[in-house]
């Protein structure tokens, strides 16, 4: 142990006699220890950190699938969960929960909470205790029982100053007094949304048991004993008794699928965060093989002192260990001062990560994330230091002590190692060079994608209207006739849509249908989409094309004629050869004989709901004064800035009910960019790196051209003075740089391959192999091996043949 000190305390001495390539070696290994460190701290925080629920390994969530519906995965409905939590044996919990928004009013000025209706087993479920009060009674969990509430710790500071009585204190939500029973610990978070305020119950009705309508996400907790695999098998036989006992309310291929909590949680993210965490990866690799070319340039400045070493008996084993020594504390320079980018770049990726990715706000240099960066600075030090440690350790003795033996300093075997070195980083920076093109012609084209409307100055916001005021369908057409009515009248308005789930909002609802005249195909899936209640001004304020028919109209009643208008793809898909208008669909079982059939009175143009790449569901829109709901997006199209109108439009509301919040302002564009957020996080990241690639790509080869000019000092003396011109001399330094360049390009391109493949999920209208991107990439990387060859080229050409002749 003391022979290993000794070594690191020799071993700074030596790196402080030479502070600039001390500092350079460590700024280099700081930038790709540091870039690894920040993507292991969110892959640790995203897939390896343990979801923050009690023994969440046995949490497993239930789904309705439906292979023949493109493989959809929908919530159980309230009759499925009561057979899921009274008929099954695998599980101690069982518990769903639907979305529960409220709208504050009586204290101060009214606010739309962000809520969660559960069942009673919810807490317990997951776990979780209050931190202060109690949570919800099986009692509580009933139509008819008191209202009760927990709060969430964030609410609870927020809205109400940390208040100790609060537990005393009765709430007007949607109109109606609740109680609050409890207070969640700071930090906890609902599964379903993290953006979750109060909790009340759920109090599912006898007629939403008797329904089939899939609304409820359901997690459950797995008995001690029972795997996931022993449950899901419960749950297909489960789902065969179900289709026997009801062969007519579900497809033949409809199951149930049990999937862990974690696996839910990270399914979306594993992929692209993996393909990060491989990148920089590559980054550090090339880090190590420039600091290994640094090095080996390095040994052979040291090479009489290494031999003479050797010749006053010193072990060679002796000498590797202290060179690695060296090398492995330049390592863990490196490492922490990668610690500093680390948690700055920690800082950045939270600061602008897109809403979806909300998570990241968990991300931490955490004890586990300091011991990786450990492990990586030892190991990257052993490995960038080994090679020039073995080289210099190689020397022949007697002929470099001999006069005349500084020759011996161009070791052509260690010249060879440093050429592998580069042509390994160049093959590294082209693959993440490639990775880093196709993502960024997959986002170009994405956000290039016609969403079917104009997003320009559109103000987008929710209205909900509480059932304790608004208790009937009248009540809730006359507030949303006048409140309409009022906005289109305010100052800068050119048009006010209303519509029960909004573009890009997240939201959606689908069900499926019978087309008149559609037969479906055997094993196909029948009609099915998205459906959507609107206003009569909806299309012309959102700016979707009427192709064919009209939309709705004022006349359009509840005691008329029931009408639908459908999109376009509904037409190509049901109707491509038959004009639509005065067709018919239905939501009913077409054999029984009261079953209500829809007109169609109108087209319009195909719009994206879920995202600029979600994949084409069909759509039907209703009229609100036919199909009444009490909860409406509303868009508002303005003249200008449309952030500039939100006084003008919370007075228009008020004026109508002034206890009715506006929740979730924001503009249509920057929903849209939300949308594609993660993407563009994932393109940057990766521009980013394979751009930092590519630089330490072009030092190595400057290095590697550079020193060679140097070695070959007399050489190019000779040639110059047996008559070699200036070009001769340019276009023979070039030629070196290019056969290297030309062989890093070589390999690059089949890792590219490799690596692209692995991508194919993230990209969009892009094909991974992509001949414009790396017919791209290959330039930009050559063009860049050129111009770093050039600058050690153009010196070698300007050398004066006596002075070189004279260097030995």
């Amino acid at each position: 142990m003391e022979a290993i000190l000794q070594d690191f305390r020799y071993g700074a001495r030596r790196l402080l006699r030479s502070p600039g390539f001390s500092a350079l070696v460590i700024i280099t290994l700081a930038l790709g220890i540091g870039a690894n460190t920040a993507i292991f701290s969110v892959v640790n925080a995203l897939l390896l950190r343990p979801l923050p629920y009690t023994n969440p390994g046995q949490l497993v969530t239930i789904e309705h699938v439906y292979p023949s519906l493109d493989d959809l995965h929908a919530p159980v409905s309230a009759q499925g969960f009561k057979v899921y939590r009274d008929e099954t044996k695998s599980f101690t919990g069982v518990a769903v929960q639907t979305g529960g928004g409220v709208n504050l009013t009586g204290i101060g000025e009214p606010e739309r909470l962000v809520g969660s209706r559960v069942s009673a087993q919810y807490f317990s479920t997951y776990g979780a205790q209050p931190a202060m009060g109690r949570v919800f009674l099986p009692e509580e969990d009933q139509p008819g029982a008191a209202k009760v509430a927990v709060l969430s710790d964030e609410l609870w500071r927020r809205r109400f100053g940390a208040d100790p009585a609060i537990l005393q204190k009765t709430l007007t939500l949607n109109g109606e007094p609740y109680q609050v029973i409890g207070v969640m610990p700071a930090g906890y978070r609902d599964f379903f949304n993290r953006r979750t305020e109060i909790w009340t119950p759920v109090a599912l009705t006898p007629e939403q048991y008797q329904s089939g309508n899939e609304f409820l996400p359901l997690t459950a907790r797995l008995a001690p004993g029972i795997s996931l695999a022993a449950a899901q098998t419960e749950m297909t036989q489960v789902a065969n008794r179900i289709k026997a006992e009801n062969p007519d309310a579900y497809p033949p291929n409809w199951t149930l699928t049990v999937t862990s909590l974690t696996e839910k949680a990270t399914g979306n993210v594993r992929t692209p965060l993996l393909i990060l965490l491989g990148s920089v990866g590559m980054v550090l690799l090339i880090a190590c093989a420039n600091v290994a070319n640094l090095l080996l340039a390095r040994a052979a400045g040291r090479l009489k002192e290494v031999s003479v070493r050797l010749a006053m008996g010193a072990k060679r084993w002796q000498l590797i260990r202290q060179l690695l020594s060296e090398s492995m504390l330049l390592g863990l320079l490196g490492g922490l001062a990668g610690l500093g980018i680390a948690y700055a770049g920690v800082k950045l990726l939270v600061r602008f990560a897109p809403p979806q990715l909300d998570v990241l706000d968990t991300v931490t240099i955490d004890s586990k994330v300091m011991i990786f960066t450990l492990l990586v600075s030892v190991v990257t030090g052993f490995v960038f230091g080994l090679a020039p440690a073995l080289q210099s350790t190689r020397a022949n003795v007697s002929d470099t002590l001999r006069e005349g033996g500084r020759g011996a300093i161009a070791d052509r075997s260690g010249h060879a190692l440093r050429r592998v070195f580069v042509v390994a980083e160049l093959a590294l920076a082209l693959t993440l060079l490639a990775g880093a093109g196709l993502l960024i012609r997959s986002y170009e084209r994405l956000s290039s994608v016609d969403p079917g409307f104009n997003t320009e100055n559109l103000l987008t916001f929710n209205l909900a209207l509480p059932g304790a005021r608004y208790t009937n369908d009248t009540t809730r057409i006359q507030f949303f006739d006048r409140v309409l009515s009022a906005m289109s009248n305010s100052p800068g308005v050119r048009g006010v849509a209303a519509v029960s789930t909004m573009p890009f909002t997240g939201g959606w609802s689908t069900s499926s249908f019978t087309v008149e005249g559609y037969t479906v195909p055997e094993n196909q899936p029948g009609p099915w989409g998205d459906i959507r209640i609107v206003n009569e001004d909806y299309a012309s304020a959102m700016g979707i094309p009427v192709t064919r028919g009209r939309f709705f109209n004022a006349n359009d009643r509840a005691d008329g004629q029931p009408v639908a208008v459908v999109d376009e793809e509904l037409v190509r898909r049901y109707w491509p050869d038959t004009d639509p208008i005065g067709k018919r669909i239905t939501f009913d079982d077409v054999a029984d004989s009261t079953a209500q059939w829809i007109n169609v009175i109108g087209v319009v143009g195909h719009t994206s709901q879920e995202g600029l790449d979600a994949e084409k569901r069909v759509q039907v829109y209703f009229s609100y004064r036919q199909n009444v709901t009490p909860f409406m997006q509303i868009g508002v199209r303005t003249a200008g800035d449309p952030m500039a109108i939100v006084p003008s439009i919370r007075q228009a509301v008020k004026s109508v009910d002034a206890e009715l919040p506006l929740a979730n302002l924001n503009t249509m564009e920057q929903l849209v960019a939300e949308s594609i957020g993660p993407r563009r996080l994932s393109t940057s990241l990766l521009g980013f790196f394979s751009g930092l690639a590519l630089l330490l790509a072009a030092l190595g080869i400057y290095g590697v051209i550079a020193h060679s000019v140097m070695q070959r000092t007399q050489e190019l003396g000779v040639r110059m003075a047996l008559g070699a011109g200036a070009k001769d001399v340019l276009r023979l330094v070039m030629m070196q740089g290019l056969a290297i360049a030309g062989i890093g390009l070589t390999v690059g391109i089949g890792g590219a391959f490799a690596l692209t493949r692995l991508m194919k999920s993230q990209l969009y209208q892009v094909d991974a192999t992509d001949p414009v991107t790396f017919i791209s990439v290959a330039a930009i990387l050559l063009a860049v091996a050129l111009l770093a060859t050039l600058l050690p080229a153009l010196r070698a050409m300007r050398l004066d043949p006596v002075q070189a002749l004279r260097q030995e």
